[in-house]
């Protein structure tokens, strides 16, 4: 790959609080390519996942991070998987949905992405 590479991280969660649908939201400046997605939990949490929202649309759905050792996965052709790369366009409202999540949890959220269209 001879792209330009951005990673996000957003950790979220404190005690008091259940995320879940849109607890948080982003804007992306400028077009990108997401090619990996990493959900990990602060605690085991059964049935815990993460989608990523593009202007309200699912594009990752229901990535799995229940058990606190094993964050979920996700990965696109481009670093050794079986998904297809998904473009954002440039000033996409991007969002972020935990689903079943217990109160208490915290939840770190990486995104690779690779700058422009770069979905072939």
């Amino acid at each position: 790959m001879n792209e330009n590479l951005v990673v996000l991280q957003f950790q979220d969660g404190q005690v008091g609080i259940t995320l879940s649908t849109l607890y948080r939201y982003f804007y992306v400046p400028f077009d990108v390519t997401v090619v990996y997605m990493e959900a990990g939990a602060s605690a085991d949490d059964p049935d815990l996942t993460v989608d990523l929202n593009d202007d309200g649309t699912g594009v990752i759905a229901a990535l799995a991070c229940a058990t606190a050792a094993t964050p979920g996965r996700w990965q696109s052709t481009h670093v050794g998987g079986t998904n297809a790369p998904v473009h954002i366009a440039a000033g996409s409202l991007c969002s972020l949905d935990a689903n079943s999540a217990a109160a208490d949890t915290d939840i770190c959220v990486t995104l690779w992405c690779l700058v422009g269209n770069v979905t072939g």
